[in-house]
């Protein structure tokens, strides 16, 4: 199977849109949700649903959908119609849709793994259950697979790994392994149909739109990710990833090791010790790289990511690891 047949067990792609990045992506998904709903005659569907802990992108509409709220606050209103619910409840997305009104819920954007937000995997059954509330409301359902996406969690997409069958599906940094600016979004034939029917003219692009050069290196990407099969390699290493990091557990400062999805992890700072120091994050990740020789960052929440390149060893796992304790150990 080549990674195009792959990509089709996601989503039947009739329509490939291409940007610069996610922000590009996430933009263009939300409008394209938006202008869908007008022509098949239902223009009251305004409201996009969003995740606390939610991470979009920067341009206006990611920023309006963002569930970190340093990123949205102090900006003012940028996008109307914007309701954001808890991140792992479906209980509280489907009373948002009751309170609202199912008819005029445009779209319910989800990263299948929270991103930026602290790489916060989702309760069993949460994907799937919300996936179907959406349905049942007749809105789209939007995977945003930016970080996810292109083998990150042992499959081509995590709509795949967890059964989302979404209606739009974004991506970016994982395309070209960020080696240059890619972003896209994949869409369902119902949602696009409406708009070859009809010959509708949508007025939207970017300069760099489709950028040859990007093509070119995303698909040289693409058929190294499939010819040495590093998606299916990242689920073979979610099991010693989770490994290499249990005993971080141990450390004073450490409350809790997010594991659960291919070569994806974030390293829980106490929380407590968070409120009392905001600095502290920002710290444990320079440490980490300046005495562990280990890039990480801060996430909201006081998480260390941690998203090693696919090739990844189990040597260079343990490295990894001490590379994390040793900076901890500094700013503890």
């Amino acid at each position: 199977m080549n990674h195009a047949e792959s990509c089709r067990r996601a989503v039947v792609v009739v329509l490939v849109f291409l940007g610069s990045g996610g922000s590009d992506a996430v933009d263009t998904a939300a409008k394209l949700a938006r202008r869908y709903f007008h022509e098949i005659g239902q223009p009251e569907r305004t409201v996009i649903l969003t995740r606390s802990w939610a991470y979009h992108g920067m341009h206006a509409y990611g920023t309006a959908l963002a569930g970190i709220g340093a990123n949205r606050d102090a900006h003012g209103e940028l996008v109307a119609d914007v309701v954001t619910v808890a991140w792992d409840s479906a209980e509280e997305l489907a009373q948002a849709i009751d309170r609202i009104g199912a008819h005029r819920i445009a779209a319910f954007f989800c990263e299948p793994v929270v991103g930026a937000g602290g790489v916060r995997f989702a309760p069993d059954g949460y994907l799937t259950g919300a996936r179907e509330i959406v349905r049942e409301a007749g809105a789209l359902f939007v995977s945003d697979e930016v970080i996810t996406g292109f083998g990150r969690v042992g499959e081509w997409f995590a709509s795949i790994r967890f059964g989302l069958d979404p209606d739009i599906l974004t991506f970016a940094k994982g395309v070209t392994s960020g080696y240059v600016p890619l972003g896209g979004v994949l869409v369902a034939p119902h949602v696009a149909e409406p708009f070859w029917q009809r010959g509708v003219t949508w007025r939207h692009g970017y300069t760099y739109s489709g950028h040859t050069t990007a093509c070119a290196a995303a698909l040289v990407n693409l058929d190294i990710i499939e010819r040495e099969d590093l998606d299916t390699r990242a689920a073979r290493m979610e099991g010693p990833l989770a490994t290499a990091l249990a005993p971080l557990l141990g450390h004073p400062l450490v409350s809790e090791i997010r594991t659960g999805a291919g070569l994806l992890a974030a390293v829980q700072i106490d929380p407590a010790l968070v409120e009392a120091d905001a600095t502290l994050p920002g710290r444990a990740a320079l440490a980490c790289r300046d005495v562990g020789g280990v890039m990480t960052r801060a996430l909201a929440g006081g998480g260390l990511q941690v998203s090693p390149a696919l090739v990844i060893s189990d040597q260079q796992l343990a490295e990894l690891a001490a590379g994390l304790q040793a900076g901890l150990d500094t700013v503890s």
